[in-house]
This record gives C-alpha cells, structure tokens and sequence, in this order.
C-alpha cells in the first residue's frame, strides 16, 4: 500500500497570503511583494485549494480573512519564521546575527528614530533585515498580537508603570503652529487655551485623541477637529498651510520648525505628557536579530532622550 503524502506549504504562497492580510487588497499587495495581481490571485488560489477552504472574502474594506484563513494565520506566522530560521542554519549563519527584525513604529517616533536605527544595524549586523511597520498604538498593539511585528515602541498615557512594557523616555506634547501664527509663538501655552481651536487629529480610536477628548470634557471645553488625518506629514503639511493646528511631540515637527515653516509652544496647565515604552511579542521568543536589534534601539532612543530631543528647546 502507497502512503499518500500531504504536500508541505510553500513559503512564497504563505508570504502571499500574509502581505493580503496585512494590506487588505491584492493589488497592495502585489506592490509591496513586486508582482502582478493576477499571480498574487493564483497563489491565493492555490493555498485554498490546499487547506481545503476559502481563505478571504471581499467585503467594502477589500480581502478580510475568512474564519478559516484567523484560524490558520498565528500557523501560519510561525511556519513561515521556523522556514526561515531553518534555512539560516542550513546555510551556516546561526553563528552570526541574521534574519528579518519587524519593528512596529509609531509615526512620531519613525522620524527620528529610523535614520538612525538604519545606519546602525547596517554597521553592526549587516545580515539583518529591518522590515519598518508604522502605524498608530492601537494597530501596533494588534499587529504584536497577531505576531506582524516583533516588538514595538508605542506611546503611554496612563498614570503609573505600563505592564510588561519597558519605559525608554518622557515625551511632552506641543501645539504645532503655521509660520507667525500668534498663538504657538509663545514659548507655551495653557491647557485652556485650545478650546476651539481648530486641531488636525488622528481618527478615532486613537490613544491620543481619547486622552484629548477627556480632557476637554473635564475641564468643560469645546474640542473642535473639522479635519482629521492619520497621516502625521499630512498634518503637518495642513497646519503648515495655515488655519488649523495639531499636537503632537516637538521632535516630530522639528525639521519643519527648524525650515521656518511651523512653530510649537509646549501645552501646559495640564502637560500632555506621555511615555514611550518598547513592548516585545508575546506569540513567540524572540531571535537573536530581534533581541539584539531591540537592544540597540533601547540604546539609541535612551541617547537621544539625554540630548532633548523628545522636549521642546527652552529658547
């Protein structure tokens, strides 16, 4: 009697449907991956006819996994990374630092941070790969969830020690300005004063946006967003434009200030003080390249907090 053997999973097909899932459409898809919608369509149809069942549907939003294509994503994460590492051994380079980190960043922070980080890991560990995800806190702390990225720097703005998160630095919220405006010309500015004022803000749910709205309604002001934006350069280009503001922390719009073309005053009477904190994947223990990758942006994000560059310069 022959045994029939069940094909194995090809690594390409699964990096197929996971980029589908991460950008929700095929075309995106086929963009981030370099190739055609028509064979992004064939190695989705082809894992389907392998796990027996549809793995997406189309809904208003684009691709949404079906329930059988949730239940076989965390497999089909860790699949994929056990080929990899697999085939990092085979090849000899367990002896050194190899391999894909996946970084999620907060728009803010990638500014600043990513230059840096590049040029850093580039020098010390040439074989690593840094695959940059940017997204707001609530996606990032979905995306390490679901095993997108290995770790994460995100924003805190509770009280006291977030939970299983270390704290890299204190950053401190602006009032971004256009050239001249009056109200951001001042070193800082109260709380109360942005009653009214017309703010870029991210959509809702945003961690930001909600402490804002809090705050507004204790202290009985009126918030006022006619505009809003999930794009921080799209932020900064609109309040660049003049007419409206937005807040957010004084590194992020520095090269802009720097230009000329924006100004920030520190919010105070209450600050909008937050932390920023490096949170790891619980899916899964971290490789060496993830490990010493996050090091290294510890060490890179504790340098730049002792030169002030989360803060707003004083003159």
């Amino acid at each position: 009697m022959v045994m029939q053997r069940e094909p194995s999973f090809d690594a390409q097909r699964i990096d197929v449907f996971l980029s589908v899932l991460l950008h929700g459409s095929l075309s995106r898809a086929a963009t981030a991956l370099e190739t055609t919608q028509s064979t992004i369509s064939r190695q989705i149809s082809e894992l389907e006819a392998q796990c027996g069942g549809r793995l997406f549907h189309r809904n208003g939003r684009g691709m949404v996994a079906t329930d059988l294509g949730t239940r076989l994503t965390p497999r089909f994460r860790t699949l994929r990374r056990d080929m990899e590492e697999l085939l990092q051994e085979a090849r000899g380079a367990a002896t050194e630092v190899s391999g894909v980190v996946r970084l999620g960043l907060l728009p803010t922070v990638a500014i600043a941070l990513a230059p840096r980080l590049f040029h850093e890991v580039r020098q010390r560990y040439p074989k690593v790969t840094l695959s940059l995800l940017e997204g707001y806190s609530g996606q990032l702390e979905e995306w390490l969830g679901h095993d997108v990225t290995d770790f994460a720097v995100l924003f805190h703005y509770r009280k006291g020690k977030p939970g299983r998160q270390d704290v890299l630095a204190r950053v401190d919220a602006c009032l971004i300005g256009a050239r001249r405006d009056k109200l951001t010309a001042a070193p800082s500015v109260p709380f109360d004063a942005l009653s009214n004022i017309p703010l870029v803000l991210p959509t809702a749910p945003n961690p930001l946006r909600t402490l804002l709205e809090q705050v507004f309604s204790k202290r009985r002001l009126t918030l006022n967003s006619p505009v809003e934006a999930n794009s921080l350069q799209v932020q900064l280009e609109l309040v660049a434009a003049g007419g409206c503001y937005t807040i957010t922390p004084y590194f992020a719009a520095a090269k802009q200030i720097r230009a000329g073309q924006l100004q920030a005053s520190l919010v105070t009477q209450p600050a909008i003080e937050r932390s920023m904190t490096l949170a790891m994947s619980t899916q899964r223990s971290p490789s060496v390249a993830v490990r010493e990758v996050a090091r290294l942006v510890r060490q890179l994000l504790q340098e730049m907090q002792a030169t002030d560059i989360w803060r707003r310069p004083s003159a």
